[in-house]
């Protein structure tokens, strides 16, 4: 289960790097630690609006649901949602077939259990470039977007780090982000994105303890730490 990711590009860098403007620019703010056990926004660019960077609250609620954001994670956590389940659980089936998002970020975080300790690693790109995470959405009646992140199984660095559970992010390519956003694209062709082995040329660090207090700087977050005895990766 991811339940932290990391976004600190500036907006200005986002929006020259993936070609898309906010369309509420005064609204995002950069942020080292995003924790989704609290009711907490995303950058997204969905199918209704591909043209701008919108934002979506993180877990994915039911379009017709009236109630507290807490309330239903408590019932069914959706910050997450594996590719297995996309096709069989109800209330992921339709937002994957009609919409569908792509989550801004600039990296992830992970963890390693080693001798009793557990080891947090930053997982990204390069940096502070933002790359996409697939997800899907849906639109409450007040408005509001809700999202999932999708998952895979972990491959690459991801695989050979994280040691507490087997999935990582599904990421899409800047190649495939038309066909993603596409509503009326095959779903062949989805599932071939969602299928793929995108795991990028990812890269990761340890990094300092004090992430777990979310209170990691940015400047913190991209130095590596070099714990004693720790295995490299």
């Amino acid at each position: 289960m991811y339940k932290k990711i990391s976004n600190i590009a500036e907006r200005e860098l986002i929006e020259k790097e993936l070609g898309v403007s906010y369309k509420f620019p005064r609204l995002y703010t950069p942020s080292s630690v995003i924790d989704g056990s609290q009711e907490t926004t995303l950058s997204v660019i969905t199918i209704d609006q591909p043209n701008h960077i919108s934002y979506a609250i993180w877990g994915l609620l039911p379009d017709n649901y009236e109630e507290e954001w807490s309330n239903f994670q408590r019932a069914l956590d959706t910050l997450n949602v594996s590719k297995e389940r996309l096709t069989v659980n109800g209330i992921f089936k339709e937002p994957y077939q009609k919409r569908r998002c792509l989550i801004i970020v600039t990296g992830f975080f992970i963890y390693h259990l080693y001798k009793g300790a557990l080891y947090p690693y930053y997982v990204y790109i390069d940096q502070e470039k933002p790359f996409y995470i697939g997800g899907v959405y849906n639109i409450l009646e007040d408005g509001f977007i809700t999202c999932s992140m999708i998952m895979t199984k972990a491959t690459g660095i991801v695989g050979q780090i994280q040691n507490l559970n087997e999935n990582m992010p599904i990421f899409v390519s800047d190649d495939n982000t038309s066909t993603w956003l596409n509503s009326k694209a095959d779903m062949y062709d989805i599932n071939v994105i969602t299928n793929s082995d995108s795991s990028l040329n990812l890269k990761a660090h340890p990094i300092a303890k004090e992430f777990f207090k979310n209170s990691i700087s940015f400047e913190s977050m991209l130095e590596p730490v070099f714990y004693k005895g720790i295995p490299k990766f």
